[in-house]
């Protein structure tokens, strides 16, 4: 159904998780008789592009339309279905409050979990996950993360290996051992397609979220937003592409002519190639494909036979248009970036930012963030920039934090003690601690490279331009000769236990089979999987981080990545601001 989720790997194959969740979908629907309205919960939306297409709701004439307040249906459907995700404000105890919970006929459960955004990312689609520990004390998401890795297994097997960081992963991983403990079919016989578990707790690492990515694809997220692998942007900048009004066969409500839908994932080959791209080499990239498909378009006939004409029309000529209308699609969009990364401010703000990565004057007021607030900036980059710095000071003092707080509250208000009150409740700003874990892991890991090369990188802080992620460098390091053994001394400063489990198999229950050690001979020189899952969300530059190591064949490791969701600097902080 989804072709690009189609994977190389030899040992796991996505769309194995997105026919499972298909399948469950259509027993839902086998159960429903007469006509039929779905109003669906305009946050399950995306979960619900990731699963299916309308295609199979046309088919059997079953109306899709968005949950409203006053929303009213026909009187001759016989059947009302409400697609929702269980938020405890539209739970059991109000539908009973209001006197309508007798009124459905059937309450039933989407068992959905891990849903797969590509050939190796998979997401829960849960905006607000780090948000609801943190600060709302809401755990729920990190039971469905258990839940979710159980699911897993079931399709790929035991994961024989587990270590982690922090305190939200060690709880994920003890729901989901306690789990895994009732379904005795994850034990047994061999370990699964999955070598390995990496879990790790966003609030151990809370730089990279506010840092501005500089791939092609975070940027592109940062500024415009990518929503289930669609970006949409004014259809007038696209002057060339005639789209029509309407819906797209992918898409669940109509669409109208002035925005116009374009597809961010593996299955669009020319995006696959520049996404995980800083993006100082994707111009580059871009004018060299326009000039190699001018030059097959243009190419001389003059020695061709009639038969070879006739092939080239036939079968490249349409491949170079759509290769020409992808070119076209992302020069526009590279060219919309461009003019936002030259702008003044946002030089500004990076080279702030990259300040506080190096640690440098990191102890005392911010003559920019001064400026800023005096100047009424925009109150998400200035708290952001706040965080930057206290995520590199490893907590500011007492008196900066108040001095913060006071500027802030005198330009934008008393009430933005409130929202100072939601960023210390969730880390983001706390007292200074004596370990100064960023400053002693900054040089002890090689965060920061100051000689890094943007194009043809050698190393994965290419994606913040000198910044290497935390958690990619963890997983990196993750990787050699006793590596995580390793990394438990350095990393122990880090908030939150430093944690390893190991699933043995249950010998006569399924146990070894005599062929296995064959078996496992023969896979000596297969890549690894090792599945890293974030709780808490992450960023297209972390991911383009983890893809960068499985490309460099030494590593000989492939990455399931796994998260809450995916986040940006923008998303995160906003999730954390409203009231």
């Amino acid at each position: 159904m989804f072709s690009y989720l189609t994977s190389q790997s030899q040992r796991f194959n996505i769309q194995l998780l997105q026919e499972a969740a298909y399948r469950e979908l259509i027993q839902h629907l086998d159960r429903i008789e007469g006509s039929t309205v779905i109003a669906l919960d305009e946050a399950m939306i995306g979960p619900f592009t990731l699963v299916t297409k309308p295609k199979l709701f046309a088919e059997r004439a079953i109306r899709i339309v968005t949950l409203k307040p006053d929303l009213v249906f026909p009187k001759d459907i016989r059947n009302i279905v409400y697609i929702l995700r269980p938020r405890v404000s539209i739970m059991d105890q109000l539908l009973q409050n209001k006197g309508v919970l007798n009124s459905f006929s059937r309450i039933d459960e989407l068992s959905w979990s891990f849903l797969p955004l590509d050939a190796d990312v998979v997401t829960m689609e849960i905006p607000n996950a780090y948000r609801d520990v943190s600060i709302d004390g809401d755990t729920s998401s990190l039971y469905q993360v258990a839940i979710g890795l159980v699911q897993l297994q079931r399709l790929y097997g035991r994961i024989p290996k587990i270590y982690g960081k922090g305190v939200q992963a060690q709880r994920v991983w003890n729901h989901a051992k306690n789990l895994g403990m009732e379904e005795k079919a994850l034990y047994n016989g061999d370990k699964g397609a999955i070598d390995q578990l990496i879990l790790l707790d966003r609030g151990i690492d809370l730089l990279s979220p506010l840092a501005t990515q500089l791939t092609y694809e975070g940027l592109i997220d940062e500024f415009y937003g990518i929503r289930q692998n669609k970006l949409s942007l004014p259809a007038e900048l696209f002057p060339s592409d005639k789209t029509s009004e309407g819906r797209r066969p992918d898409e669940y409500l109509p669409q109208t002519s002035e925005k116009k839908t374009i597809l961010m994932h593996s299955g669009e080959q020319l995006y696959a190639e520049l996404r995980n791209k800083n993006f100082n080499e994707v111009t580059k990239l871009l004018a060299r494909k326009a000039r190699e498909i001018h030059t097959q378009m243009h190419a001389t006939s003059q020695d061709k036979t009639v038969q070879e004409i006739k092939s080239f029309v036939e079968n490249i000529l349409p491949q170079l248009m759509a290769q020409k209308k992808s070119t076209s699609e992302h020069t526009a969009i590279a060219g919309l970036i461009h003019e936002q990364v030259n702008a003044t401010t946002f030089a500004d703000d990076l080279a702030a930012e990259q300040d506080f990565m190096v640690c440098a004057d990191i102890d005392k007021p911010s003559a920019f963030i001064e400026d800023k607030i005096a100047r009424k900036a925009d109150i998400r980059n200035v708290l952001r920039l706040i965080c930057l710095q206290c995520a590199a000071a490893s907590g500011l003092k007492d008196k900066l934090l108040i001095h913060y707080k006071r500027e802030v509250a005198q330009v934008y208000g008393i009430e933005m003690l409130l929202t100072f009150s939601n960023l210390e409740m969730a880390g983001l700003l706390h007292p200074q601690t004596d370990s100064r874990a960023y400053a002693v892991l900054r040089k002890s890991l090689h965060l920061t490279v100051e000689d890094n090369v943007e194009v043809d990188p050698k190393d994965i802080s290419y994606v913040h331009s000198f910044y290497a992620p935390l958690t990619a460098r963890l997983v990196e390091l993750s990787l050699k000769p006793l590596g995580w053994q390793t990394l438990k001394s350095q990393i122990n400063n880090l908030h939150g236990p430093t944690f390893e489990d190991f699933q043995a198999q249950l010998i006569g229950i399924g146990g070894r089979q005599a062929g296995s050690m064959v078996s496992e001979c023969s896979l000596l020189h297969v890549p690894r999987v090792v599945l890293v899952c974030f709780v808490g969300g992450c960023t297209f530059a972390e991911i383009a981080a983890l893809r960068f190591l499985a490309d460099q064949e030494d590593n000989n490791v492939e990455f399931l990545i796994a998260t809450t969701k995916i986040i940006n600097k923008n998303t995160f902080l906003d999730s954390l601001l409203s009231a």
